[in-house]
């Protein structure tokens, strides 16, 4: 199980990066926000509720599974905050299922806002920016503790990680590609190789609930 996510992972980060690298290069879209201070209030409470919804997800599948959760204080490093943690897992799919839950949610709002416009950039709609924003930032920095190898042992990474009986650097390297493309596709929304590549990733953090 472990060598298999391994090799998907790696597959899917070299696939996303190298497409990136020597696909073909596409227009630019404009940026259309963020000329105003009324588009920071706007961006910034998209990132709000795209935080919301990640948090909620993780809640919403402790209820369903009965998983028992309670806050607990954690802290990285200087930052003290809290976390979300199930007293009540009986099975490593279980544990990668609440601990996957807010990255799915980040996932399937992602892919709504870039299906619905794919020219996001170029609208004025700053509150889906600031949504795909915390997408992107959210994992991508759970991916950098997963390479450095830091935070407390209840962060999602390291939850996966034990879920999955890989290093945490791995789950850094299976959250990425989805981030990578993402971006890619919000900068170059023409991209026709994105949105597929996005979708592999996003189906194969679900598709391993099952593989279990």
């Amino acid at each position: 199980m472990a060598s298999s996510v391994l090799a998907r992972c790696r597959v899917l980060l070299l696939l996303s990066v190298l497409v990136c690298a020597m696909g073909p290069r596409h227009a630019h879209a404009k940026e259309a926000n963020f000329r105003r201070v009324t588009d920071y209030l706007w961006f910034a409470l998209g990132a709000g509720i795209g935080l919301a919804l990640h948090e909620s997800a993780h809640i919403a599948a402790d209820y369903i599974t009965d998983a028992r959760p309670k806050l607990e204080p954690v802290s990285l490093g200087p930052f003290p905050f809290f976390s979300i943690t199930p007293t009540h897992v009986q099975s490593q799919q279980q544990r990668y299922a609440i601990a996957m839950a807010g990255f799915l949610m980040q996932d399937l709002y992602s892919e709504v806002i870039l299906q619905v416009d794919p020219r996001l950039r170029e609208h004025n709609r700053p509150l889906l920016k600031g949504m795909l924003a915390l997408h992107v930032l959210l994992t991508t920095g759970y991916a950098i503790t997963g390479f450095a190898g830091v935070g407390p042992q209840q962060s999602d990474v390291n939850t996966l990680s034990r879920a999955l009986s890989i290093p945490p650097w791995a789950v850094g390297l299976l959250l990425l590609p989805p981030a990578i493309c993402d971006t890619y596709r919000y900068f170059v929304p023409d991209s026709r190789w994105a949105p597929w590549v996005s979708l592999a990733g996003k189906g194969t953090l679900l598709g391993i609930v099952a593989a279990f």
